[in-house]
């Protein structure tokens, strides 16, 4: 028995003993607190992270490519709305044209219209200044036919005067 004294006296002056009873201590710790559920949950906390972000990175991946997918066909979106601009600008600019052209020979027909007016009443004018003036030579010559020839004179009252008996009988 000697050695079993000697192993616990060794185990006194070592601080073994210590050390065992430490060991006991974290051992029932340990287990008290579940440290391997703790760690099991922490493991199971980041393998769902890494699902999470793996979803995460497919869905991000696949709305990449829808907007990959739209911005590939946005240049040929762009070229046929320039190109139905540019029809309707061509569209209206013809009918601007056409409008002008019509209205130009609304303008030209209304002007020779007007100038037909113009020279009409001009015309008149000119007549009837030309039929004044001519009573008015007619008249100065009857004048001075009668001053100069006074039978001629008498002969017209008579001629008048049978005119206006012929007229009432």
């Amino acid at each position: 028995m000697c050695s079993i004294g000697e192993i616990f006296n060794y185990i006194g002056r070592t601080n073994l003993f210590n050390f065992a009873i430490f060991l006991a201590i974290i051992i029932w710790v340990c287990n008290k607190i579940n440290v391997a559920g703790k760690l099991e949950d922490a493991r199971a906390s980041v393998v769902d992270n890494i699902e999470n972000s793996k979803t995460a990175k497919s869905d991000s991946e696949e709305e990449l490519r829808k907007i990959e997918e739209s911005v590939a066909h946005i240049e040929e979106e762009i070229d046929l709305i320039i190109k139905k601009a540019e029809d309707n600008a061509k569209m209206v600019g013809n009918k601007i044209l056409a409008d002008a052209e019509l209205a130009a020979g609304n303008i030209k027909e209304n002007s020779e219209k007007a100038v037909e007016a113009r020279a009409g009443l001009l015309k008149n004018d000119i007549l009837k200044r030309a039929s004044i003036a001519s009573i008015e030579v007619a008249k100065n010559h009857i004048i001075n036919e009668l001053r100069n020839n006074p039978d001629l004179h008498n002969r017209l009252i008579d001629e008048s005067v049978e005119a206006i008996n012929g007229a009432v009988v």
